[in-house]
């Protein structure tokens, strides 16, 4: 460090600090519960929500069914969505002070929230976070409805609710444990919830990290759900082949194939041709030439070797004197020197 005229390092420069978290507009974050993700008009009954969590007009999504190309981002906004299956229909809770805005204010002017906690009261403003409880569609800020019900899950797949566990505050996690088994009822509407289950809760308008986790989990359900229905044809159509009959007539033909005689129907015996076919002829036995090396029977070894030792014989009996004095028998001494030099193969010995 140093030594290079007078510029000196500072920890800043050697030493990287964690940077800041992105944090989202306020008032992007408050128009996200203003106006609907799809059309951008402002939020009206009935309102929709996605696996995701944004919110729409319902008109809206269902023209985007229709005609796809109609809202110009419409599949890079909601692109993931197949369905009317895919939406939940929200039980909104009107704001008791919401007054609808006046053409002539400025933009400078708060507005009220149009919906509220029906618990608090706390207006959907994005200032605090809300959830929607899915079996019945109502719409609870998160801190108000978890007071009311202390063991109600996250809502959120594994990887984020482990980190949104650690950042929340203490009055927004579950403090009393109870059996999972135990059904409550909705605080607003009062229908019957399973407040342990992963699907109760869907939060509204997460992080951008929570829509990726969900977006996810999306996916893989639906990739569970077309793998379970492609296992159960299968099996339906393995238990068909399996039982191999339809109706009385062939299940009496099986049962008097298996005592060992004609299958007669109730009407009398069955036709010589039908009787025939029933009757089961032996198949011929499949003959193996050992005599052909190249067979398709199996062969043992002593009868291949001496296949091979007549092939060698017939293609020696027309060699020419001159080619014979080439080979010698297995039976003739060795002999060295000039006699058999020029059938000699070379190597190292010779």
């Amino acid at each position: 460090m140093g030594a290079d005229g007078g510029s000196i390092p500072d920890r800043r420069d050697l030493v990287k600090t964690k940077g800041k978290s992105e944090t989202t507009d306020k008032a992007l974050l408050r128009e996200l519960f203003f106006l609907c993700a799809l059309s951008k008009r402002p939020l009206t009954r009935p309102v929709v929500l996605d696996p995701l969590g944004k919110l729409y007009n319902k008109d809206a999504v269902l023209e985007f069914f229709l005609d796809r190309s109609r809202y110009g981002d419409g599949d890079r906004i909601c692109g993931y969505l197949r369905g009317v299956k895919d939406l939940l229909t929200l039980n909104l809770t009107p704001n008791p002070t919401y007054t609808s805005p006046d053409p002539s204010t400025t933009a400078s002017v708060s507005q009220r929230a149009p919906f509220a906690c029906p618990l608090s009261l706390k207006e959907m403003s994005g200032t605090v976070p809300f959830i929607a409880l899915r079996p019945c569609g109502c719409v609870f800020s998160e801190a108000a409805v978890r007071a009311v019900i202390p063991n109600l899950t996250r809502g959120v797949p594994a990887k984020s609710s482990s980190a949104a566990t650690d950042e929340a505050p203490d009055a927004a996690q579950p403090v009393v444990e109870k059996k999972e088994s135990e059904v409550v009822a909705c605080p607003n509407c009062g229908k019957d919830i399973l407040p342990t289950e992963s699907g109760t809760v869907s939060p509204i308008n997460p992080s951008r990290e929570v829509q990726e986790d969900l977006l996810e989990q999306l996916l893989l359900s639906r990739a569970a759900a077309k793998a379970g229905k492609k296992r159960k044809a299968g099996a339906m159509a393995s238990k068909g082949e399996s039982n191999g009959v339809s109706g009385e007539g062939d299940v009496k033909a099986v049962s008097a194939g298996r005592n060992g005689t004609p299958a007669e129907s109730e009407a009398g015996p069955l036709p010589k041709q039908k009787a025939a076919r029933t009757t089961a002829t032996p198949a011929p036995a499949p003959t193996i030439n050992t005599l052909d090396p190249g067979g398709s029977g199996r062969q043992s070894v002593a009868q291949k070797l001496a296949a091979q030792e007549q092939k060698r014989l017939a293609a020696q009996a027309g060699m020419s004197d001159a080619v014979k004095s080439m080979f010698k028998g297995k039976e003739s001494e060795k002999t060295g020197g000039a006699a058999d030099f020029f059938g000699r193969t070379f190597n190292r010995y010779a």
